[in-house]
Order: C-alpha cells, then structure tokens, then sequence
C-alpha cells in the first residue's frame, strides 16, 4: 500500500497539497517519514485560526519546499484561498482496500493499517466476518486454529503486548469468542489477558511460580485447576519461552534458597535471594539485542515502539545501577558505559530525523507532549471522560516514575496504572516543553518575539475553550504543600471539570541534587517515605480524592533529567537568550555558531518545524553541561534519552 500511497505524492511537483484523510492513511510512521524524505512538510490543524497562522508561517511552499495540509472533513471547508491555488486529494480505506468490509477497517490504527498494506489482499470481496479473520490472521497473526493450544496463545500473548499495537475491542471480542471454543480456555479470562499487558504479566508470573513449585515439590494439595494451567514442567515449547519472558520483563525471576534441584531449562527463572544481578544482566542482554538491530538498519528505518522498549529497559537498569553500585564488578560497569554511550549516539541521530514526523501523529495517540490537550479532548469527544485532572509532575523521569510507581502500587493496592511514552519539547526546559504540554500548541505558536506570552492558566483555559468549555469549567492550580496554604477548597471546587495541577517537586529535587544521580535517587525516596516531613502523602491523597469523585487521572510529565558533568561555560554576553546547563537559545545563527566554534562537542538544533524558525538552541552532545568544568549536576534541557523520553500514566480505581 505505501508505494501505491506515495504515488500521488510526486517529489518536487505540487508547492500546496491539500488531503482529505478521514482514516488517518497518512498518520503512519512508515508514511510520515518517507513524505519526509521526499521534502514534503505535513500538518493537520483543525481550529481555522492557528491553520492560517501555519500556513504563512510555512511559507514560501514552493515545488521544492512542497507542503501538506491534511484534514479529515471534506477539502471544501478549508479556507478558499488555499483550496483555489492547492493540488487536492481525497484518501480512503476503500480506495486501497476494496476487498475488505471498511467499517472493520476503521478500526485499525495507522501502524496496524501500514502493516496490512504489506499483506497480499484477498482476490474476492470478504464479508464483515471473513475480513475479521482475515485482519486477525494477517495483521495481528492472530490465527485461532494456530492458537489453540497454550504455548501457541502464550508465545503470541507475549509478542502482541511487546508491540504495544492493541485490538479494537470488535476484532479482540471476535478473536475471545473463537478461542473460548476451544475447551482448554473455558476457565481462562483470556479477553482480560488480550486487554491488559499487565493482567498478563500477572497471570505468566502466577502460573510461573505454581510450575515451579510442581517441578521441586510435585503436585501440592491446594492446587487446583482453576488456578494452575499452564504446565511449564511438561511443555518444551513453553520452557523455550522462560528465558525470552526474564529479558523482555514478562516474569521476574523467582527467588530461591538453593539452586539445587533446579532443571537447566527453569534456571533463567529463578534467582537466589538477592534477584538483582540476573535481571542486570537481562536487561543488559535485552538492550544490546535491541541496539544491534538498530546498527543494522539505518535511524530512519527504526521505529518509535523501538525506542520506548529501549527506553523502559533502560529506567530500569539505570536506578538498578544506582542500587548495585557498590556490588557491580567492573565488567559490568564498563557494559552499562558502553550502552549509554550507543544509546546516546543512536539516538540522537534517530531523533534528527523523526521528532518533525512524530509531531505531526497527535491522534489517535499522543506522540509528544503537546498532544496531550488533544488526546484528552479527543477522549472527550469519543465520550469516555467528563470530568479530567491532569497533574504535571514537573520534570519527572521515567526513571523517577519506575520508583514512584513502584511505591504507589505497594500503598494502594486498587489502583492501576497504564503507562504511554511521549517526546518532550526540544530544547527539554520548561519554559518550553511544560507550555507546550499545558496549551497544546507548538513552540513556534507561543514563543514569539515581541510578544507577551500567555501565562499557563489562560492557555489551558483557551485550549478548553476552542473545544467548547466555558472559562468556569477549566483550571489551572500550582499545587503548594505548605502547611500556611489551604487549598482543599479550591479543589474541590464542583464546578472544575477540566483540571490542570502542576507539582514540580521532581524537578526541584533533581536540581537540588548536588552529589548527582545517586544524590536524586535518595530524596525522591525520602519523599516517597510517608513517615519523613514533606512527602507524597499529600498528592497521593488527592489523586484519591479526584478518583472517589469520578474524575479520569492523568499524570504527565513535561521533560526528564540526566547527570551531567561540565565542561565550561561560554562568555557569549547578552547573545544568548536563554541559558541553561543543558540548552542555550540564541536568535542571531552567527553568535550559536560562534560558541560551538568554541564548544565543538555540542548539538545545534533549528528549523525543526516547532520551534520558531528564528529560535536556534545549542546543546551540550553526551553527558555534558555548560558549567564549571568537572562540576556534576542533575539537570535538563538536551535530548538524551532520559531527559526527551517522558511517561504519560493514567490512573484507575478498583471500586
């Protein structure tokens, strides 16, 4: 499908393309950076205003400098002036798929509609069903005959959630009613284990510890076949799994007192006492598997699901290194310099080339922060919330977010959290990058010279508002801890529909970090210890409160943080516009370039398409800042991927 796709974009052809797109053809990744490649620009805007302040911002648009304008409704309801000078096209499902029932077809998301153009399609026409088989089989390989033993449905469980691509409950319900004709699955919640990566998780870790528990101790007398289905001990291809499950993180090894009797295959899944040291190393094997795939495709090739696995695992292994630090040998610690040394490197370059592209893919997922607002007002028009509070834990990491979680989950045993990564704002500070996530807008939007920026509060309450929510249902609220500053009764104000909370305790305890990354790891503990002054407790209780009263929780992050050691700092004068440790904003190219004359191990980013196109930010390459020389700092505002990789979480409540 992209070959036939891209045949109606021909290079250097049209300077103004409009598209109309309501299933989203053009939202894929594969899709996105080839039109990138070919030099199209792309944007979607549906308030009419910010779309002409868009369209001459991109101008000139030229045969050479082409540009898109994609929209979902019909072409005619774009401005005249644009529709009388562009080049038109109207895409369809059904242009590209005649064979399949399009209602099923709506379904898919943009990746999954990529993967089924890849597919040999069906010489006849499917009715509603058959295409139900047919996309189960082909785009999700999902074949239920192949499926009907449990190794096969386990091996398949584990690679779907590993993709992060989920059914639509249509195609997931018909695939649950075709195994559920299987006997074998009568006593499974096998809809539950397709929904929830963490249900699986769960489950693959439960019936872990009963086959474990067969295989030492034979069969146990409060076993049962409701609870223990999936024989490990007496199944090859599932012992064959054990290994694949430790590395990806689907099961924790199970801790033990001897290693005596254990067999040769079970051993990947067990652990003396202390487990820490082979879930090291299967995180290091895990991100070296994944880093050399990267090395042998090119960055433009390598996907964004790449990079969030890469990014998860590296969390972990990172606050895992932080606690082993005294007991890791040095073999060990030259492997993690190593792959954050790769990491770095990768990418960077994977980053130049996608962060324009990523931009542009709000819907139906958020990709970067100022997606945010759009995915909950799009949640909103879907009618699956009301009522919302978004906490901005101002710049919370995904490595703070792995301990928080982790605490949180052990004090509040109903509450679940679904966790999505997005990218932060370049340059990740929070002048930028938090108004971005708190307006919606893009950089180049807000950050315009000579003109005063709207504070936080009133760009929230006008993003509401071009979406149809009065002033009074909409805030914005810096929490304070305080013990002088009472504000339970602005909070609890019935009339806020639409909340917008900003904590910035991580970031003040990362900056307050003087001794670095070990320095930060300890407070944020400390402030997670409800018996120390100034913890969690407070913000925990509030979430609560907002979960009692039927609000939909989400916690966001607006940039992360990295260790950094200085290299020295630049004597620009008044040149720069904004100086940090991590990024520094010039307006004049000359005097950025001047300093990287001086500082050559820096990174000068421009003309991505969202900062403004005058803005150029000069950031420090690796693990440096712009301080004292040999001075270590916890900071932010580069692209490392600990500082631009940030956790989205939403939070639920078992009633």
């Amino acid at each position: 499908m992209i070959p036939d796709l891209l045949r109606y974009f021909p290079a250097h052809t049209h300077p103004l393309t409009l598209v109309s797109d309501p299933d989203r053809l053009l939202a894929g990744e594969e899709v996105m950076q080839s039109l990138t490649e070919r030099g199209f620009r792309l944007f979607e805007e549906n308030d009419p205003v910010i779309l002409r302040y868009r369209v001459e911002e991109a101008r000139p648009f030229t045969s050479e400098n082409p540009l898109i304008i994609v929209t979902p409704e019909a072409l005619e309801d774009l401005p005249f002036d644009l529709y009388q000078q562009a080049y038109h096209l109207e895409l369809s499902l059904h242009r590209f798929f005649p064979q399949l029932a399009y209602p099923i077809l709506q379904l898919l998301a943009p990746g999954q509609i990529e993967i089924l153009g890849s597919c040999q399609l069906p010489l006849e026409t499917l009715s509603r069903q058959k295409t139900i088989e047919f996309i189960l089989r082909e785009v999700f390989a999902a074949d239920p005959t192949r499926l009907g033993q449990p190794d096969a449905l386990i091996a398949w469980l584990a690679e779907y959630h590993q993709r992060n691509s989920p059914l639509a409950a249509p195609l997931r319900e018909a695939l649950v009613a075709r195994l559920k004709q299987f006997p074998i699955y009568q006593g499974w919640t096998v809809d539950l284990l397709i929904k929830d990566s963490q249900a699986f998780t769960d489950f693959i870790q439960k019936q872990w510890q009963l086959s474990l528990a067969q295989t030492l101790y034979g069969p146990q007398v409060k076993e049962s076949a409701e609870n223990y289905v999936i024989p490990f001990h007496q199944n090859p291809r599932l012992q064959a799994l054990v290994p694949l499950f430790v590395r990806e993180g689907t099961l924790q090894p199970v801790e033990v007192e001897d290693i005596i009797g254990i067999p040769d295959w079970a051993a990947p899944g067990v652990a003396l006492l202390d487990s820490r040291p082979k879930r090291y190393a299967a995180l290091i094997e895990n991100l070296e598997v994944l880093l050399d795939q990267i090395k042998a495709n090119s960055s433009a090739h390598v996907s964004w699901n790449t990079w969030q696995e890469i990014a998860q695992s590296w969390a972990e292994l990172s606050n895992l290194t932080l606690q082993m630090d005294s007991v890791l040998q040095p073999e060990q610690q030259s492997n993690f310099l190593r792959l954050r040394q790769d990491i770095d490197a990768l990418f960077v370059d994977w980053l130049k080339l996608n962060y324009r592209v990523l931009a542009a893919q709000r819907l139906p997922e958020p990709h970067q922060v100022h997606h945010v607002p759009h995915y909950l007002a799009y949640l909103r028009e879907l009618g699956q919330l009301e009522k919302v509070v978004l906490i901005v834990l101002d710049g919370l990491s995904l490595t703070d977010w792995e301990i928080i979680s982790s605490a949180w989950n052990a004090r509040h045993i109903n509450w679940s959290f679904s966790t999505q990564l997005l990218l932060a704002q370049v340059p990740t500070i929070t002048a930028i990058s938090r108004h971005a996530l708190i307006s919606g807008m893009r950089p180049a939007e807000f950050l315009q010279p000579y003109q005063n920026q709207l504070s936080e509060r009133r760009a929230w309450q006008l993003f509401w508002a071009r979406h149809g929510v009065f002033d009074l249902a909409c805030d914005l609220v810096s929490l304070s801890y305080d013990r002088h500053i009472d504000q339970h009764v602005e909070l609890e104000n019935p009339r806020i529909k639409y909340w917008c909370l900003i904590d910035d305790t991580p970031d003040r305890i990362a900056h307050n970090a003087l001794l670095g990354a070990a320095d930060q790891q300890a407070s944020l503990s400390v402030w997670l210890d409800p018996s120390k002054d100034h913890n969690s407790q407070p913000l925990e209780n509030l979430i609560d409160y907002f979960l009692n009263e039927s609000y939909e929780v989400f916690i966001v992050s607006d940039h992360g943080h990295v260790e950094a050691t200085g290299f020295g700092q630049p004597a620009e004068g008044l040149l720069a516009e904004t100086r940090g440790k991590r990024a520094r904003i010039y307006q004049d190219h000359l005097a950025a370039k001047q300093v990287q004359i001086a500082f050559p191990d820096t990174i000068l980013w421009e003309n991505d398409g969202i900062l403004p196109a005058e803005l150029i930010s000069l950031m420090p390459s690796k693990r440096n800042a712009f301080t004292y020389s040999g001075q270590v700092v916890v900071t932010h505002g580069g692209i490392s991927i600990e500082e631009e990789i940030v956790p989205f979480i939403q939070i639920t409540k078992e009633v």
